[in-house]
C-alpha cells in the first residue's frame, strides 16, 4: 500500500498537460477472441491469420497508413522458427509493405509485453517514430508438449539440475506451487468461479467489445 501512495503522490506532483518529441503515446490496441484450445472456434486458424486480422485493425483504427509503421516487435512462446517466419507473413496479409521491419521475441509468460517495451522504448530513444507492439500463440497448433525435442538434446542438460528443471511441464510447475506456498484446491477453486464470475459479467455489459476483433476463419468439424 507504502508503494501505490508513493506512486500516486509522484503522479500528482508530475505536470500532465507538459508534453515532449519522445512521448510514447498508444493510439490504437486490439486483439482477436479468445477460445478454447483444440476445441474452439479459432483452433484450425493460423497464427499469421490471428496477427494479420489485429495488426490490420490496429492500423485502421489508428487511422495511419501501414507504410509509415517502421517496426513491428510480435511475441510468442511456442511458434516454430522463433516465430519470426510467421510474423512476417501475418504482417504481408495484414497489408504492410516490405519496409516495415519485424521482429519476434520469446520471453517466457510475458512475451507480448516484453514486444510492446522494446516498441516504446524504440520510440524513445528517437529510434523509430512509429511501431507495433504485439503478440501471437495457437495453443491448438503448436502445444507446449512439441516445442522441445528431448532426443536432441545434450547429455549435460539432463546432468544439471537447473537445466533439467527446464523441461518440467507447467502442470507439474502448478503443483510444485500449490504445495510449496500451500495453495489449497478450495482456494483455486473458489478464485477461478470468481474469476468467471466477473468475466461473465463484464461480458454481459459489452465491456470487451470495443477491443475484440472479429475474425474471419474455417473451423474443420469431425470429418475434417
Amino acid at each position: 500500500m507504502q508503494r501505490l501512495n508513493n506512486l500516486a503522490d509522484r503522479l500528482q506532483k508530475e505536470n500532465t498537460s507538459a508534453k515532449s518529441d519522445d512521448d510514447v503515446v498508444i493510439c490504437a490496441a486490439v486483439r482477436t477472441p479468445l477460445t478454447k484450445g483444440k476445441r474452439g472456434g479459432l483452433k484450425d486458424t493460423a497464427p499469421e491469420v490471428m496477427l494479420s486480422t489485429v495488426l490490420r485493425e490496429a492500423a485502421a483504427r489508428a487511422k495511419i497508413n501501414p507504410e509509415k509503421i517502421q517496426d513491428i516487435a510480435v511475441g510468442n512462446n511456442l511458434q516454430p522458427g522463433a516465430g519470426e517466419i510467421t510474423g512476417r507473413m501475418g504482417m504481408f496479409l495484414a497489408g504492410y509493405p516490405d519496409t516495415t521491419s519485424i521482429v519476434a521475441i520469446n520471453r517466457l509468460c510475458s512475451s507480448g509485453l516484453e514486444a510492446c517495451a522494446i516498441i516504446a522504448s524504440k520510440i524513445k530513444t528517437g529510434i523509430i517514430d512509429i511501431g507495433v507492439g504485439s503478440g501471437v500463440e495457437s495453443m491448438s497448433l503448436y502445444d507446449m508438449n512439441g516445442s522441445v525435442n528431448v532426443e536432441v538434446l545434450s547429455e549435460a542438460v539432463f546432468e544439471h539440475e537447473k537445466a533439467r528443471v527446464c523441461l518440467t511441464s507447467m502442470g507439474e510447475t502448478s503443483e510444485n506451487v500449490a504445495e510449496k506456498y500451500g495453495i489449497t484446491r478450495k482456494q483455486q477453486d473458489e478464485m477461478a468461479v470468481e474469476s468467471h464470475r466477473k468475466a461473465t459479467l463484464a461480458q454481459k455489459n459489452g465491456l470487451f467489445d470495443s477491443e475484440i476483433v472479429p475474425v474471419n476463419t474455417i473451423l474443420k468439424n469431425k470429418e475434417g
